[in-house]
């Protein structure tokens, strides 16, 4: 019987880490790809300085959050993620708009892509 309740205890330990994991996951997914959003309508709009106030809270964002991260998604996926987020601050220093709305919809798309990956669903777990 002992075994039992300590199996039953351990699995909804086990469901409860798994479930905290997830969300605190897409919370830090849906802050970025929210900011890289932001970061895309000040390029469109040719703001220079709110794209560079905005490139920078992001960089900040994602050293913060990468840690966390890292822990549940493949290396490979984070690695092009902060490349391109490093890049962000640089284009928009540069002026460089085009480029800068680019390279913010392609690492707001990659955070999207590992947010619907690591989701809860019957799709991710069969």
């Amino acid at each position: 019987m002992n075994r039992i309740i300590v199996s039953v205890i351990a699995l909804i330990l086990v469901i409860a880490v798994a479930s905290f994991s997830v969300l605190s996951l897409d919370s830090s997914c849906e802050n970025l790809s929210e900011k890289l959003g932001e970061i895309q309508s000040a390029a469109e709009n040719k703001d220079n300085e709110r794209a560079i106030e905005l490139t920078e809270n992001v960089l900040e964002i994602w050293e913060n959050e990468e840690k966390k991260i890292s822990l549940l998604v493949n290396h490979s996926e984070i690695d092009e993620i902060e490349k391109t987020v490093k890049s962000l601050p640089v284009l928009a220093r540069q002026d460089n708009m085009e480029r800068l709305e680019e390279q913010s919809s392609i690492a707001a798309e990659r955070v999207r892509h590992i947010r619907e990956k690591e989701k809860i669903s019957a799709k991710n777990i069969f």
